[in-house]
């Protein structure tokens, strides 16, 4: 079984991945607002429930009909482990990763994308996503460097890229099993299986349960939880069931080109040339790897 073109390329598939792009690279700076009030287990659990329920208000009132028995047991599987899971480290990495570089550690995930999509056979495998592979991490080696405190930072960068390798193998996990149910049903079972994880591992962690206590932590748990889930994730879902597990997570290598500019604006992070050289190597790697053919494409 291959996968070698995007499925249907259309104006709302496009706008959607534009819109994936642009509200994907938010994310980050609100998560860094979310986290220094919440601790992240939980800031992570009190953004996905609310999601997840008014996916299932939206289900039930719409009265659509459930997937088949495999499919909800892929989807909430699949929901559990890498929504959950993943977030679960995205929020723990960006308590001490500044947004800019977080981004660009996590537009690697194309990369692990094409490695998991060739290991499972979805894909050939190509030399030329090695040499990508080998650009992208210079480019990151740079861009941690320029960074105040670079090795402090390891931890969290480990733990970002992990989370980017689980969601890659999320998005391939979803590929193989074409599930082709509604995104919004999609969404209702994986984003509840996805909470479920964090509260347990909150609850786990001792994490205090509190809600934030100030009009700056409750703007970023809002816009997380409208913009940020339910409406990012509705989104991605409808590229992702149009285009190739490859192609949809282009989206990902673009939102260190958002988050940069928000997080300047709105957390005041500076960005430096050395870093801004060294997370164009990334993307530039990645996207040799991961994008590039002979044709240009």
């Amino acid at each position: 079984m291959t996968e070698t073109s995007i499925h249907r390329i259309d104006s709302k598939s496009l706008i959607a991945f534009i819109l994936v792009v642009l509200l994907g690279g938010s994310n980050s700076v609100a998560i860094r607002f979310s986290n220094l009030e919440l601790a992240p287990f939980w800031g992570a659990f009190l953004r996905l429930m609310p999601a997840a329920l008014i996916y299932w208000a939206i289900f039930f009132g719409r009265k659509m009909s459930m997937p088949t028995f495999k499919d909800s047991a892929v989807i909430a599987i699949n929901g559990f482990i890498s929504t959950g899971v993943g977030f679960a480290l995205l929020y723990w990495g960006l308590q001490t990763v500044p947004v800019s570089l977080a981004t660009v550690v996590i537009s690697t995930g194309p990369l692990f994308t094409l490695i998991l999509a060739v290991l499972h056979r979805l894909e050939k495998f190509r030399l030329q996503s090695l040499f990508g592979g080998l650009i992208a991490f210079a480019g990151l080696a740079i861009a941690i460097n320029a960074q105040p405190g670079g090795r402090e930072l390891i931890p969290g960068i480990i733990a970002l890229l992990v989370g980017a390798l689980i969601g890659a193998e999320g998005n391939i996990i979803f590929k193989i099993y074409s599930v082709n149910s509604n995104p919004v049903i999609i969404n209702a079972l994986s984003l509840f299986a996805g909470a479920l994880f964090l509260g347990i591992a909150s609850l786990f962690a001792n994490e205090a349960w509190a809600l934030p206590s100030t009009s700056a932590g409750w703007t970023a748990l809002a816009y997380l939880i409208i913009f940020g889930s339910v409406l990012m994730f509705y989104l991605f879902v409808y590229v992702l069931t149009r285009w190739t597990a490859s192609a949809a997570s282009y989206s990902i290598l673009l939102f260190p080109l958002t988050a940069t500019v928000f997080a300047a604006l709105l957390a005041n992070e500076t960005v430096t040339i050395p870093f801004i050289l060294g997370g164009l190597i990334v993307l530039v790697g990645v996207w040799v790897g991961a994008f590039y053919t002979k044709t240009g494409a």
